[in-house]
């Protein structure tokens, strides 16, 4: 088939299926708009139904009142009456008379107007018969419906308590109001009620209307009329006959729920049907014009180029002449494909240019990878050199990104690379370049960076947008980074030691706790090179005889003798001396050489504890154990082995803990109950520095708190500073906890402790950490320790 035939098809489906369409729209959307406008109008009736009729119980509320509320009204009411309900005087019958004239009944249009006593009797009253224009007595239906209204609901009161309402009356509906009696300031009490009512036949209905085509109807709430509420106090009934229903439940003098009703005729929608018949040849006579116009254009203004242009394509593919270029004809979207056909060949070339560079980018954020990034800062560096600018090298490593793909997945890991690399380069400005080295590791090269605060402020914006949270997948995961730096010129003029110092400076931040940032200087690379050389060296030194036991006494606060000791552990460098163990201890616990380490201390102590227990010495040993050798398997059975060999019991060993330690899982809590359950006390280091929890002391099987020395030092004469001192002894004894008050560095804070109730007492002030020869001598010369007899 022939693609002006395929063109002629698809312009006769498509009008065909517009004309349809619109067709379809017409009478779906315009008739039910339509629809919705009657609806809207009937309901606006309906408004003005009801607010005319509630006009009108007004009107006859306020009619009412002129007359309950009058001092000759009140003076009758007032008056005894003489036996018999309706018995009046002469004075009440000229009252009546005057007052209940047949005139003012159709003045006030009022049917009945009654004046009821206290107990609902009826003094005077009377119907008014418009036929005849008398007033007749009550009926019985109306006495019957005075006797209910005295029974059914409160006697007013007040003004303000009069009622007004409907009844449905065998004889017809009928509008009611009723107010109290009183004098004219209103300062005695009702003696009676004022009750008036007017029929609400076809005349008085059809002045509620505001449309002599609509119909009122009022009657009761049938089965059939609730069920079509569907619970709605206001609803419409399907259109029948032309003419639409619209009901409003509303409720009568007595709460009782009557329906009002509302018919009006569908005019616009009426209209609109007559509008679209009369529409449809117009519609259809314009479709067939457009049709052909539309087959005449393509066939002129398209298929003509086309055939044009082929002719055209051939001619050069003959040829064979890749010089030929088409000439242009027109200026249209044909002309751009002559145009984009010339430009074929050149195309080639930046094709492989593009190819080129795609293999420059990271393929997952789009960023320059780490060969682009390099040529970048290599054309930087020579740009700037000797300009007296500086360049600024921005290292960024993702805090505890291997744990998001552990976790959740690399889906996850993915979305915060390609999130991460869409804020960079936002932040940044257009000149400053953003690449991705690999795997969770960023640098930015931020160009003439006049100041340090400039590089500041810069800075702390890139760290604030990394650690905004990441919402992937219903998730809000939260990250930060640690950045280091370095600058151009002043830190080196070759890339890759540029890259060095700024991969060092953050890794120095890494080591540092993570989420800061951090500008290479010498200082930071030699600190970095004692570290990893003292690592290293860490993994021998215990074989190498490099470190050494001190033993610092801890006193029992009620005997002052020395029943245990601390084991504090040494490091002899033979490069570097001696080595502090705040230094030497992280090491050994990130490098994972603390577990060697770990068990030599446990070795050397049992070892000690023996020569003690030989020369009378029954003393128990407080060994500090980290996390990571209560995680290893085999600790217990060390213990257990190190105690037989060495012929101790488990009680010459106290393990001490971190609070870091309680919150690193349950395998924790299982690996300290098996040890508590040996025999081994447990004690809680450090207390109140780290995130220990009163649920933690009553989860975990600890059996002493170390108080840590800050607390300690803070102490004072003044009652106050012990408050916190104070309370943790309290807790630590209601929880059956043995205190140990560490950090005591002068007398007064040795007395204030044993004063509070500290079980036992270190520091300074008793003795620095001793060599285990020298702890002997102590003890014998202080007299802290009483050999068994």
């Amino acid at each position: 088939m022939r693609l002006r035939q395929k063109i002629i098809i698809f312009i006769s489906l498509a009008v065909g299926l517009g004309m349809g369409t619109t067709y379809l729209l017409l009478h779906t959307f315009l008739l039910n708009r339509f629809v919705q406008l009657d609806e809207a109008e009937l309901r606006r009736s309906l408004e003005q139904t009801m607010t005319a009729y509630n006009q009108e119980l007004d009107n006859m509320r306020t009619r009412l009142l002129n007359f309950s509320v009058r001092d000759e009204t009140y003076t009758f009411m007032s008056s005894p009456a003489a036996p018999g309900s309706a018995a009046t005087r002469p004075a009440d019958t000229a009252f009546i008379t005057r007052s209940l004239d047949p005139a003012v009944y159709p003045g006030n249009r009022f049917d009945l107007i009654a004046l009821l006593d206290d107990n609902g009797q009826p003094r005077s009253g009377g119907s008014y018969d418009k036929a005849a224009g008398t007033v007749t007595p009550l009926s019985r239906e109306q006495l019957t419906l005075l006797r209910l209204i005295h029974n059914r609901l409160p006697v007013p009161k007040t003004a303000g308590e009069s009622r007004t309402g409907l009844v449905n009356l065998d004889n017809g509906l009928m509008l009611v109001t009723l107010a109290p009696v009183l004098n004219s300031s209103g300062d005695k009490p009702a003696p009676g009620t004022a009750v008036a009512g007017r029929m609400l036949n076809k005349d008085e209905l059809a002045k509620l209307r505001d449309d002599p085509e609509s119909g009122i109807q009022i009657g009761s709430l049938t089965p059939p009329l609730l069920e079509d509420s569907g619970g709605s106090r206001i609803w419409t009934s399907p259109p029948a006959g032309g003419r639409m229903s619209i009901h409003a439940v509303m409720n009568d003098l007595f709460g009782r729920p009557i329906v009002l009703s509302l018919q009006k005729p569908r005019e616009l929608y009426d209209s609109g049907v007559k509008a679209l018949s009369a529409f449809r040849p117009y519609y259809l006579t314009f479709i067939l014009l457009l049709i052909a116009s539309s087959v005449l254009f393509v066939n002129r203004s398209i298929l003509r180029r086309i055939s044009s242009l082929v002719g055209n394509i051939r001619a050069i593919g003959s040829s064979k002449d890749l010089s030929i270029r088409i000439p242009p004809s027109a200026r249209d979207e044909f002309s751009a494909v002559e145009e984009e056909f010339n430009r074929m060949i050149d195309s080639l070339e930046q094709t492989q240019d593009e190819l080129r560079r795609q293999s420059m980018l990271d393929p997952l954020t789009r960023l320059p990878n780490r060969s682009l990034f390099f040529d970048k800062l290599n054309e930087a560096i020579a740009a700037l050199k000797g300009s007296g600018r500086q360049l600024v090298l921005v290292f960024i490593d993702l805090d505890h990104f291997k744990t998001v793909n552990d976790m959740l997945g690399h889906d996850f890991g993915d979305a915060i690379l390609k999130e991460t690399a869409f804020r960079l380069t936002r932040i940044v400005g257009k000149h400053d370049v953003v690449s991705r080295l690999g795997g969770d590791e960023f640098t930015i090269l931020l160009y003439d960076v006049p100041d340090a605060a400039s590089m500041v402020r810069q800075l702390s914006r890139i760290q604030e947008t990394l650690s905004m949270p990441h919402r992937i997948k219903g998730h809000l995961l939260y990250s930060t980074a640690s950045i280091g730096t370095s600058t151009y010129p002043r830190n080196g003029e070759d890339a890759d030691d540029l890259v060095k110092q700024a991969d060092l400076a953050m890794f120095h931040v890494k080591e540092s706790g993570r989420n800061n940032i951090f500008h290479y200087s010498e200082e930071l690379e030699a600190g970095i090179r004692r570290r990893k050389v003292l690592a290293q060296q860490l993994l021998h030194a215990a074989a190498a005889n490099e470190f050494e036991l001190h033993y610092q006494p801890i006193l029992g606060a009620g005997s002052l003798q020395v029943t245990k000791v601390e084991a504090l552990l040494r490091w002899n460098n033979p490069d570097h001396g001696s080595i502090s163990p705040a230094e030497f201890i992280p090491l050994a616990e990130s490098s994972g050489s603390i577990i060697g380490i770990g068990t030599w201390v446990l070795r050397q102590v049992c070892s000690d504890m023996r020569e003690f227990r030989s020369r009378g010495l029954e003393l128990t040993a407080a060994v500090n154990i980290s996390a990571l050798q209560l995680m290893q398997p085999g600790l217990l059975e060390l213990l257990l082995e190190l105690l037989d060999t060495y012929g101790l019991p488990a009680s010459s060993l106290e393990l001490e803990i971190t609070e870091s330690v309680l919150v690193s899982g349950d395998g924790i809590f299982l690996s300290l109950q098996q040890l508590r359950a040996h025999g081994f006390r447990i004690s809680l280091d450090d207390f109140g520095t780290g995130f220990s929890s009163l649920s933690y002391l009553r989860r975990f099987p600890v059996d002493v708190i170390k108080i840590d020395r800050s607390f300690v030092s803070e102490m004072s004469l003044d009652a106050r500073g012990d408050v916190l001192v104070k309370a943790i002894i309290g807790l630590s004894h209601n929880l059956g906890l043995r205190v140990v008050s560490e950090g005591i560095e002068q007398k007064e804070q040795f007395d204030r402790l044993r004063t509070l109730g500290s079980d036992e007492l270190q520091g300074y002030y008793i003795s620095r950490p001793l060599r285990a020869d020298a702890l002997y001598s102590f003890l014998e010369e202080e007299q802290y320790y009483s050999r068994p007899k």
